[in-house]
């Protein structure tokens, strides 16, 4: 993915830079009339210095762009060979201007932009061939030149090589800097998020803790005196755990409180909250749901668990007893739990594996 990423942002710098080119292009017309009109220069072959070189720069434009289409893997080459033969044209065209040959270094900066060794030392080398090339076949290009004033170009090429090597090697430096900061970040937020869900959740059930869903429960009840919306509270405990514990070993015990959590996180809904209460007791937060509603899903919950067979247990199952409460306007947060509670205990002290509605007329299911 990250690949693919570079990949895109590679493809729209050199759309960028071909961009760019396509703007020298464009804008060489008119400065080879003005330059003329300043000249008053009179030749009659003045129509042919004027379009030649400019089609002879579309012509290198377009081959550009088919290669963008057709090549794409070796584009970055072909374009900073573009460059080259673009100032090439520039400077032969257009020799007696005495700024003219500052193109040469056209192709060097362009492959600043690839932030690769190896792509600055091929622009320095076709511009040096470049000057060679214009030098040998075209003297009147460096007029008065000798061959010790050719060689003297070369340090100066050097210079300018240097130069794109160092701002090369100090964006790369950025970029690693750049790199390693992000990173740093990313690593603090994954630290920060494991560390916020630590602190809320069991780590053994994978379950919210009671502290959070406390917290949960507090927030609810807020908003619930501004919306009026049904919440029930649920709480549920393994009958005869410590019996499992002392007989099978605690990490049989594990296995129960793991596939009891399981159970429950599958069975509630999106919008409900499941905690682990303490021990082998959990709590759940039902949300816009009616009460009848809510004791299927419980007696559900609790039919399932029952159906379930453990190997740490020599093939035998376990039961839940589920005591239910509803909110109502009005009520604390102590006075929800401890109706819930109640009906647990309840639950427990009328033969377990049940469900026990906390209401005016209590009722309950075997």
């Amino acid at each position: 993915m990250q690949i693919d990423a570079f990949d895109q942002h590679k493809q729209d710098w050199n759309r960028k830079l071909l961009n760019a080119y396509w703007l020298l292009v464009s804008i060489q017309l008119p400065f080879e009339f003005l330059y003329s009109l300043t000249t008053k220069q009179e030749d009659p072959s003045q129509a042919n210095h004027l379009i030649l070189p400019l089609l002879i720069m579309i012509l290198i434009m377009l081959t550009l762009e088919t290669t963008n289409k057709l090549f794409k893997k070796l584009l970055d080459y072909q374009i900073i060979s573009g460059g080259a033969f673009l100032s090439f044209t520039l400077i032969y065209f257009n020799h007696d201007v005495k700024l003219t040959p500052l193109y040469f270094f056209l192709p060097i900066f362009v492959s600043i932009f690839y932030f690769q060794r190896s792509k600055i030392i091929y622009s320095v080398g076709l511009s040096f061939l470049s000057i060679c090339v214009l030098y040998v076949a075209r003297l009147s290009v460096f007029s008065g030149y000798v061959l010790s004033d050719l060689l003297s170009v070369v340090p100066i090429l050097g210079i300018v090589s240097i130069i794109a090597l160092g701002i090369m090697n100090r964006g790369v430096e950025i970029l690693n800097n750049l790199k390693a900061t992000t990173e740093l970040k990313q690593e603090l937020m994954i630290k920060n998020i494991i560390m916020d869900k630590l602190s809320k959740t069991d780590a053994l059930t994978d379950l919210y803790n009671h502290i959070t869903f406390h917290e949960y429960l507090d927030e609810l009840i807020q908003q619930s005196g501004a919306g009026n919306f049904c919440i029930h509270i649920a709480v549920l405990d393994i009958d005869n755990f410590k019996k499992v514990n002392d007989t099978y070993g605690h990490r049989a015990g594990d296995a129960v409180l793991k596939n009891v959590s399981s159970t429950l996180k599958t069975r509630v809904g999106l919008n409900d909250f499941v905690a682990r209460y303490g021990g082998e007791e959990f709590a759940i937060i039902f949300t816009e749901k009616a009460t009848e509603e809510v004791f299927e899903i419980l007696e559900r919950i609790r039919w399932q668990i029952s159906q379930s067979k453990y190997e740490e247990l020599n093939g035998q199952s376990v039961t839940i007893s589920i005591g239910l409460n509803e909110y109502r306007p009005g009520t604390s947060k102590e006075t929800l739990f401890s109706g819930a509670d109640q009906s647990l205990y309840t639950a427990k002290m009328t033969g377990k594996n049940k469900t026990v509605i906390q209401t005016a007329q209590l009722k309950e299911a075997n």
